[in-house]
């Protein structure tokens, strides 16, 4: 299963800054101003975001379909395997006893391939699974990597010394979220730079959550006539 596009800055923009800052708070100066985002719903809303989650629900969807493909050519295979075996029952009576036993061995040769069909087919679709896997992670961090500087450029404006994600707040004032700040910089720069935007048109594929992909159909081997 692909992992869902959540990407996390634990400690984002000005996290440095605070840090530098540090000596003056302890001698009373000023106390830090602090800010939290949400990166799901700057992922999501996003036009940054979006096109990464083009990119990894397009990987979920190639596996999907190759999925889908592998059953149905099973689907075959369990209908050839059932004819000749209706046909091995009905004929029974007329057969020879060579004849039959060339049946049943065609029923043997048919079953033990498809076997070989599952295990080669799950095999395939593991594989994909892991490239999609590494690939998504790569989309991940290229993500994070070009929206950073947007927080930091949203921070530097607001006056902000520490950013924290929502998903290390415990309670947090509306207020104090700049994730819309951060979208709305974000996309200000990607309509400036239609060329920089992340291929949604690349090879079909987190949004700030899409759906967890839900379970590729692995063929399962059916009982042996």
């Amino acid at each position: 299963m692909i992992k869902t596009f959540v990407p996390v800055i634990v400690l984002g923009a000005a996290a440095l800054a605070a840090a530098q800052d540090a000596p003056a708070v302890a001698a009373g100066v000023r106390t830090p101003r602090i800010a939290v985002i949400n990166m799901e719903t700057i992922s999501s809303e996003s036009v940054l975001g979006k096109g990464y989650a083009a990119q990894i629900q397009g990987l979920e969807k190639e596996i999907q379909t190759e999925g889908t493909k592998k059953q149905t050519e099973l689907a075959k295979m369990d209908a050839a395997i059932k004819a000749l075996q209706d046909e091995l029952d009905k004929q029974a009576a007329v057969l020879s006893p060579e004849a039959a036993e060339r049946k049943r061995q065609d029923i043997v040769k048919k079953t033990r391939d498809r076997q070989a069909y599952v295990e080669d087919g799950q095999q395939e679709l593991q594989r994909m699974r892991e490239q999609a896997e590494a690939k998504a992670q790569g989309l991940n961090n290229e993500f994070q990597q070009k929206i950073k500087p947007h927080i930091d450029a949203v921070a530097k404006e607001k006056g902000i010394d520490i950013i924290l994600t929502s998903q290390v707040a415990l309670t947090m004032n509306p207020q104090f979220d700049i994730s819309r700040e951060v979208i709305a910089k974000a996309d200000a720069a990607e309509r400036a730079s239609p060329s920089a935007k992340p291929a949604a048109t690349a090879s079909p594929r987190p949004s700030a959550a899409p759906p967890a992909p839900k379970p590729t159909p692995t063929p399962t081997p059916s009982p042996k006539p």
